[in-house]
């Protein structure tokens, strides 16, 4: 915090010469409006949409007198284009990116803009904008400048800035003020035991006999001196304190982040994208470095996509994302006897001479820093619409890396496993997994476990957001699935509730918004199922396993074509997803009468334990009439869950809440050979399932 406040400090002191704190106090709106458009086509920020539309927002509230309405939450909304119920709390987006905005500010009037008249500060603390006039040579000499004002400032130091504690030649102390034997300067080498800095010293005497210029001069040179010996003398402390620290200072390298994750969830850092060749330099070889400079008109900005990968993979509740490239995770991945998973992923960006682009990435292991993924993404192009193509690219990085089958959390299951130590020793993340590894065999006893475990680390951590998303799944299990069934309290309420919890802990969690969409549909309840089901696609448009779930619950609903595009994206994204995928693309395939298909995605629904995919393999096979296949099916799905005998009716209306689906569905589980109960419960339906959609 001290480096940021000096560097705000010496962005005022470069503005107003030697006192850093005048801000003009009136400022024609233009010449701000001027000052801004500068700012923004210089390279610092054309860049970064997201830093220029902060700007651009805080400047114009300040000039239109709006300054209360610049907040974390109004600049998230109205600059970054987040949603209403975007919680500056919980997501510190607003608080990184002004971070960066500060920082390009600095670089910009550091270089570019070392000449403008006025500058645009962004105090630490606050959003509001200051802007600051800098002194013209016309402008009047303020007190202490003229012939006796302090020389310019030493080499290194930027012009203007004043240093308390060296003196000038003529005997002045920098920033004015008489530099007698009461200075800085001379107290700190006196204090220091330094020879010719006692009262009665001969050197002392010398220099108060020798002509004023003389004096002076030597009394500079004693500053400095000073300065040197206490820059020494603190360095031996750090060394001694924290030698790391001190090496990774005088090196210029970013310290290694030491923090606490609490729920062992993986952490992951972005590395800064490097860039190699550009469309201009046909026939040169290519040049690579990082992204620190605009791209010609056509390339690929690796900033941009840097930035689009952090920001994506922050969206997954599953992942603990570090917010920018100056901090690192530690490579200790066994802190207090808890283990747990670090990563950093970092890429190039390679733009080829017939304007084709190539992106590898390669994702690395902190803990014993291995290269565990690499992939190339060739022969892209920007078209007309480059946003678009960035987010196509990410999110076919983000179903490699980011999904809860992906690789990320395939290695972190792995490094728990190699350890041979028991899910538990991972935390509540060991719960986590516990619930996944029900997902892959849909067996009643690891259905047990994992509820049991994310049932006692949600009571021990009140703020378990994901724990209590991912307890309501396991709850609407014992309904879909038939699984560990409990007589305390219906699934569907409890699953309801766990859900709504979930959300009120995470408002911005798109997993939570999902889970929620999913019991309001078994609950009957199609408005808020779809309203949650949208919201969860705009809290992370690039979580296909989402866009799976909801393009499946649109089909259920009727609403076939937009259900089935969004089916079809995710195969082409990440062809390997879970049975609840392959159940969609079954019963959609079966709605519309495509025997072909239906069978075939039928195949994948191999497991003998997941009842909506044994409800699925009966339908297709009814469809290709082969109904003795249905039949052995459906007595295997009425073994798991009993309710589709008993129930029939009712569980037709959760799975199917469309009247008409619901109707041909029945039809052809009978005609399949379902055994049914004639007394049907069907005052037991949600009020919702008996209405027409």
């Amino acid at each position: 915090m001290a480096d940021a406040d000096a560097v705000e400090q010496r962005l005022m002191a470069d503005a107003t010469g030697s006192d850093p704190g005048r801000v003009a106090p009136t400022l024609a709106p233009q010449a701000v409006r001027d000052a801004l458009a500068r700012v923004l086509e210089a390279d610092e920020l054309r860049s970064s949409p997201q830093l220029s539309n902060i700007l651009r927002f805080v400047v114009e509230a300040t000039l239109e007198g709006r300054q209360d309405a610049i907040k974390g939450y109004t600049i998230a909304v109205e600059a970054l284009g987040r949603d209403a119920s975007f919680d500056p709390q919980t997501d510190p987006i607003v608080r990184v990116e002004a971070t960066r905005l500060r920082r390009a500010l600095e670089r910009y009037y550091a270089g570019t803009g070392a000449t403008d008249d006025i500058v645009l500060v962004i105090p630490r603390g606050s959003y509001v904008p200051q802007f600051v006039e800098r002194r013209s040579e016309a402008a009047p000499l303020a007190p202490g400048e003229g012939p006796g004002a302090p020389p310019p400032a030493p080499a290194g130091l930027p012009a203007g800035l004043a240093v308390p504690g060296l003196a000038s030649p003529d005997g002045a102390a920098a920033g004015g003020g008489s530099a007698g034997p009461a200075s800085p300067a001379g107290l700190g080498l006196s204090a220091m035991g330094l020879p010719g800095t006692g009262p009665g010293d001969t050197e002392t005497g010398d220099l108060l006999a020798a002509a004023p210029a003389d004096r002076a001069s030597r009394r500079w040179m004693l500053g400095l001196v000073a300065v040197l010996v206490l820059v020494v003398a603190l360095g031996g402390l750090l060394q001694m304190v924290d030698p790391s620290g001190w090496q990774a200072l005088l090196a210029g390298a970013p310290r290694l982040q030491e923090r606490t994750n609490r729920l062992g969830i993986p952490m992951i850092e972005v590395r800064p994208f490097e860039t190699a060749g550009t469309f201009a330099s046909m026939g040169a070889a290519p040049v690579v470095t990082t992204a620190t400079a605009a791209p010609a008109a056509g390339e690929f900005d690796p900033r941009a996509i840097e930035m689009r990968v952090r920001d994506a993979l922050a969206r997954f509740d599953l992942l603990d994302v570090l917010a920018t490239p100056e901090v690192r995770p530690s490579a200790d991945c066994s802190g207090g006897g808890r283990l747990s998973a670090a990563f950093s992923l970092g890429g190039m960006v390679e733009n080829h001479e017939d304007g084709s682009v190539a992106v590898l990435l390669r994702l690395a292991d902190v803990c014993d820093g291995t290269i565990v993924w690499s992939r190339e993404f060739e022969s892209l192009r920007r078209g007309n619409d480059p946003t678009l193509t960035e987010v196509a690219l990410v999110r076919d990085i983000m179903a490699a890396v980011a999904e809860p089958y992906g690789i990320i959390q395939a290695r972190a299951r792995a490094r728990i496993a190699a350890a041979g130590a028991p899910l538990e020793q991972a935390g509540p993340y060991g719960c986590v997994l516990m619930a996944y590894g029900y997902w892959r065999s849909y067996l009643p006893a690891e259905h047990r476990r994992a509820r049991e475990c994310l049932e006692a680390a949600v009571a021990g951590d009140t703020g378990f957001a994901v724990g209590n998303a991912l307890l309501a799944e396991l709850y609407l299990d014992e309904m879909r699935n038939g699984v560990n069934p409990r007589t305390d309290a219906p699934a569907l309420n409890r699953a309801l509730a766990a859900a709504e919890q979930a959300v009120e802990l995470a408002p911005t969690s798109a997993y939570a918004r999902r889970v929620l969409m999913d019991v309001h549909f078994f609950r009957g309840e199609r408005g808020p199922a779809i309203a949650a089901g949208e919201a969860a696609l705009e809290l992370n448009p690039y979580d296909v396993d989402i866009m799976a779930d909801v393009g499946g619950r649109l089909i259920a609903y009727g609403e076939q074509e937009r259900g089935e595009a969004m089916l079809a994206s995710v195969r082409m994204i990440a062809p390997g997803m879970p049975p609840s995928v392959d159940y969609n693309r079954v019963i959609a395939a079966y709605l519309r009468g495509d025997i072909a298909a239906a069978t075939a995605a039928a195949d994948h629904l191999m497991g003998e334990g997941y009842a909506p995919g044994l409800l699925a393999r009966a339908l297709a096979s009814h469809l290709a009439g082969d109904d003795e296949g249905a039949a052995g099916d459906l007595h295997k799905l009425v073994a798991l869950a009993p309710a589709w005998a008993n129930e029939t009716e009712l569980m037709v209306a959760r799975f199917f809440p469309d009247p008409a689906i619901a109707r041909r569905v029945r039809a052809d589980l009978a005609a399949a050979g379902l055994p049914q109960r004639k007394a049907e419960a069907s005052a037991a339906l949600p009020p919702a399932a008996h209405a027409t959609p």
